[in-house]
């Protein structure tokens, strides 16, 4: 049995940022929508655009790989979905000690995207910048970065770097306790 508070985070993150078109299932659509999106706000000469063209490609390729059991090195079929049943089951099988590659490119994709600024950290203005791209309101991000821009220790920063953003990540599709700042990288409950 699944904890219901991971699936909920886990499937905020398939119908947030992945079904970008709002069909109910992931496709290339939704990649496609989604490079748009960052050559308006970002331009086509932009360092996101070209980490968000390259790590998504891969990021497409493992989440057929690992849903589907298609060849990551083989021709994609662009008519491929990913229903919210098989994205479910894959996050149920992750270990934050042993992402798979795709993962990792999809971490490191949002956190450069994120950091706007590039200089490798993300404080609240960029959090809210990009989560609006996704239809965050601006409150709703201030109040999101506030739970979880925290130390071990639980101080408030002012900035994330990539080492606090990797532990929130894990914390975010791993952890089953609300309490955890992790729970809050993309979004309050």
């Amino acid at each position: 049995m699944v904890d219901p508070f991971l699936k909920k985070k886990w499937e905020r993150v398939f119908y947030t940022f992945f079904d970008v078109n709002r069909n109910k299932v992931i496709d290339w659509n939704d990649f496609e929508m989604l490079f748009e999106k960052i050559k308006e706000t970002r331009g086509t000469e932009s360092h996101e655009y070209r980490i968000v063209s390259d790590a998504m490609r891969t990021v497409w390729r493992g989440l057929l790989h690992v849903c589907k059991g298609i060849d990551m090195y083989a021709n994609v079929d662009i008519n491929q979905q990913i229903t919210i049943d098989e994205w479910d089951k894959m996050w149920q099988k992750f270990d934050p000690k042993h992402m798979d590659i795709w993962q990792w490119e999809y971490l490191k994709y949002m956190f450069f995207l994120i950091d706007t600024s590039g200089d490798k950290k993300i404080d609240i203005k960029e959090y809210k910048e990009v989560m609006q791209i996704y239809g965050m309101s601006p409150s709703d991000a201030e109040k999101a970065f506030e739970q979880f821009a925290k130390d071990e220790n639980g101080k408030k920063l002012d900035s994330v770097d990539y080492g606090q953003f990797v532990r929130l990540w894990n914390e975010y599709f791993a952890s089953k306790d609300k309490s955890k700042p992790g729970s809050y990288l993309f979004g309050t409950w």
